[in-house]
């Protein structure tokens, strides 16, 4: 197996380079864990076709680290309490003020009462620009420009128990037209008076504490 050498005393094993099943890779990397003195850290990714070796390496001593939807990384410790990098922790959404003069962009979803600003989560492969624009085209059908972040969130309790960062910016409005093209989740798209947003019963405090600063803020 081909093994990457870091700065922080730590090695990867390049995942392309695993024996063909899993006795032979059971003996490879007791070997490498044995020829690893000095060494702090030993890091492994699985790809999803090869799980059936994850069970050899947490019976070696390996724990999880973080996963993606193909592969898995696992990590043994080489030494006594040795400083391990945080795996990311939390999710990251992003929700557009878009302003039309006193209008405001809104959507009202199929999970939860009254309108709310357009948005979702952050893919792992997209700036913040980017999500910015594809929620709000998604959800209203209106293009729309990046302007700046005027707030983020940080809220405790996502969707599978997670912490969750959200993000709020501003955007400026390319096309005005409402057209929504994820009708699985979006019940409706609306320009809705910016001051009658602010005075409903039905939006939450923190979507209304952040729309009232920008358009007070101008």
């Amino acid at each position: 197996m081909k093994l990457i050498e870091n700065r922080y005393h730590g090695i990867t094993v390049d995942s392309s380079t695993f024996a063909g099943n899993s006795h032979e890779f059971k003996e490879e990397i007791s070997q490498i864990i044995e020829s690893s003195k000095g060494k702090k850290l030993l890091w492994i990714s699985i790809p999803i076709e090869k799980s059936d070796f994850i069970p050899v390496l947490t019976n070696l001593g390996f724990e999880f680290h973080h996963c993606s939807e193909k592969s898995l990384m696992l990590v043994k410790k080489l030494v006594k309490d040795p400083v391990i990098p945080t795996a990311k922790t939390y999710t990251a959404g992003v929700g557009a003020i878009v302003l039309d003069e006193t209008r405001l962009l809104v959507v009202k979803n199929r999970f939860s009462t009254g309108y709310k600003l357009p948005g979702g989560h952050i893919d792992a492969d997209e700036t913040i620009k980017y999500a910015l624009k594809r929620e709000v085209f998604e959800e209203t059908g209106v293009k729309v420009e990046f302007e700046s972040i005027v707030n983020i969130g940080h809220f405790m309790k996502g969707q599978f128990g997670e912490p969750g960062l959200y993000l709020v910016c501003t955007a400026k409005a390319i096309t005005k037209e409402i057209t929504i093209h994820d009708s699985s989740e979006i019940m409706e798209a609306k320009w809705m008076d910016a001051e009658q947003f602010l005075d409903s019963a039905e939006i939450n405090n923190y979507n209304k504490s952040v729309v009232k600063t920008v358009v007070e803020n101008k």
